[in-house]
């Protein structure tokens, strides 16, 4: 799937479409990541278009720390950034990659860490059942059950390195396991 294309054109096509806002329930869970690491550079990996923190400012409440924003479906925030970050912050992204590229997005975000920071993950584990690509499937094209996810995350398991994966529920889903 070329990404900047299509999730270019759901972003294009409302303003509210991956505003970043996705991020609000776990905003105490990255608070305590950062106040425990203590990272002096963060990185949100598929931010959306930010407004999680242009408008609500969730940065402030983990010390005001505001992450590099990087997104290819934005084309202000679709330049790849440079170097390590010790704060990584990944949520509303994984379920939205085809699984033959999940390995590639995942050496790509790990490769952005440092041995001493932590990444955070939430992965939706259902179909979206609100959102679909320009071509009529869902939105969450990768639907795997948490293990699935776990045994692909223990790749990059390293000294100092905590990574944090929540697995989100729809509301009203079916699962198919």
């Amino acid at each position: 799937m070329d990404y900047e294309k299509e999730y270019g054109q759901m972003h294009d096509a409302k303003a509210r479409n991956f505003s970043g806002y996705s991020i609000k329930r776990y905003v105490q869970e990255i608070a305590a990541l950062v106040y425990d690491r203590l990272p002096d550079r963060m990185l949100d990996y598929g931010s959306g278009k930010g407004y999680q923190y242009l408008a609500l400012r969730v940065h402030e409440k983990w010390g005001g720390i505001l992450p590099v924003c990087y997104d290819p479906g934005v084309v202000q925030l679709r330049i790849k950034p440079i170097g390590k970050f010790s704060g990584i912050i990944c949520t509303d992204v994984m379920e939205h990659i085809e699984e033959a590229d999940v390995d590639k997005v995942l050496d790509d975000i790990f490769g952005f860490a440092d041995d001493h920071g932590f990444v955070f993950l939430v992965i939706g584990i259902d179909p979206s059942y609100r959102k679909k690509l320009p071509d009529g499937r869902d939105v969450h094209v990768t639907i795997k059950p948490p293990e699935w996810w776990d045994a692909k995350l223990a790749k990059y398991q390293r000294q100092g390195l905590t990574i944090r994966a929540v697995y989100e529920k729809a509301k009203k889903a079916r699962l198919p396991w």
